[in-house]
């Protein structure tokens, strides 16, 4: 893929944001529009929000999608469409060439939108984010597994379709970026490989992130609100390993309730955290700052925010190396990848080998910082972008001063 160039002493361009969904919500995406459209203001220039479409046809068209779904599982355990259909996307393509047309901008910024963009008729270039694609998709999230083959193959058109629409695009591990070119045709020179931040507001100070040590009870963290996806067997199967070698460890859930047949006393389990509360907030930064390892066993992921955010604490990972997590996690830098079939011995054999050498720990706890502050944050990748709006409006970067690309 193509590396990922810092530009300096660009004008700042009008960006229009392309989404049918609110961008201005910070729940979209997980909150990444919102911290995405902090950082291309910051360092690329005004985004012209085109979206949301509230229109009444477009709410009957999803309301309709979710009936037709609902019945089709119940009878059938199908799905039989997605939003990534002709449909859908002939009246968005539609929807957004109005909005173009009333608003005025130079480039277009479309992240997650393939749907959008597959129909839309525009002579502005157009730059692609995403942090997966429909290939690697399928059957690889469990959700997946319910299409019906039409669903499949219409969701191969849709995304085919954007892609040939797109003029520069982006994706955050090269696990994507090298499936949109294989799958889709794209060019390699085009395809660009940004890490995405971490979703922090007001991130610790360097000095609080790093002063943290194993000396004393081993605290584990696991985040995530699918206990089975984000691997809540294997993470609690690492705690009790843990608790029969003697060590003095607890776990602590936040995000879901497990199922019966996972309680122990060193077990803390808390069902939901709202970020966006100041006191639930100040609860969640306590975790991670008073953790020594965040456990990330994920069954699928597609990169991991959740990654970027431990390492602004200083707190290193130990994730499955599946899908796009590679791109959040250098292994010995900020955490560690274990094979895919690892279970919670080895996870627990891991966790034994970092703290038996105290300095090892330290060394990895400021080391996982450094990728907070070097890579994984919104302005990084803010900046980052400029390059690839560059090549999108001119064909190639003028200047070079940093690289982020294929690893």
């Amino acid at each position: 893929m193509t590396d990922a160039r810092l530009l300096s002493g660009n004008r700042r361009l009008r960006i229009g944001f392309v989404h049918r969904f609110d961008a201005h919500n910070i729940r979209s995406w997980s909150g990444i529009f919102f911290f995405m459209c902090q950082a291309l203001e910051a360092h690329v220039g005004e985004i012209v929000y085109l979206g949301p479409d509230k229109s009444f046809g477009t709410r009957l068209m999803e309301y309709g999608m979710w009936r037709v779904n609902h019945l089709s599982a119940k009878i059938a355990n199908r799905e039989l469409v997605t939003d990534k259909n002709r449909v859908l996307s002939r009246r968005l393509g539609r929807f957004f060439e109005r909005r173009i047309k009333e608003m005025e901008c130079e480039v277009l910024f479309a992240p997650i939108a393939a749907a959008e963009i597959a129909f839309l008729e525009t002579d502005l270039p157009i730059v692609y984010c995403s942090d997966i694609t429909w290939p690697l998709m399928l059957d690889y999230y469990p959700h997946t597994s319910v299409l019906s083959r039409a669903a499949r193959k219409e969701g191969y058109y849709i995304e085919s379709r954007a892609a040939r629409r797109v003029t520069a695009s982006s994706f955050p591990s090269d696990w994507a970026s090298e499936s949109f070119c294989k799958d889709f045709g794209s060019v390699p020179e085009s395809t660009f490989t940004i890490s995405f931040g971490a979703n922090i507001s007001n991130p610790p100070t360097r000095a609080v992130a790093t002063n943290r040590s194993a000396g004393g009870p081993i605290n584990l963290l696991l985040l995530g609100v699918d206990w089975i996806r984000k691997g809540g067997a294997i993470a609690f199967d690492c705690l009790t390993t843990l608790l029969d070698r003697g060590v003095d460890a607890t776990l602590t859930l936040c995000g879901c309730v497990p199922p019966t047949g996972f309680e122990q006393p060193r077990f803390r389990v808390i069902p939901f955290l709202n970020k966006h509360d100041p006191k639930q907030q100040e609860l969640m930064k306590q975790l991670f700052l008073n953790a020594q390892f965040l456990l990330f066993p994920t069954r699928a992921e597609a990169f991991g925010v959740v990654i970027c955010e431990a390492s602004a604490y200083g707190l290193p990972t130990i994730a499955t190396d599946t899908g796009g997590v590679g791109g959040a996690l250098r292994n010995g830098i900020n955490g560690f990848l274990m094979p895919y079939e690892a279970r919670g011995e080895a996870y627990a054999d891991k966790i034994m080998e970092i703290i038996a050498v105290p300095e090892q720990y330290h060394t990895l706890v400021v080391s996982s910082r450094d990728e907070f502050e070097r890579r994984l944050n919104w302005d990084a990748w803010g900046r980052s972008m400029r390059s690839v709006f560059d090549h999108a409006l001119k064909g190639k970067p003028d200047s070079v001063d940093f690289v982020e690309g294929r690893r």
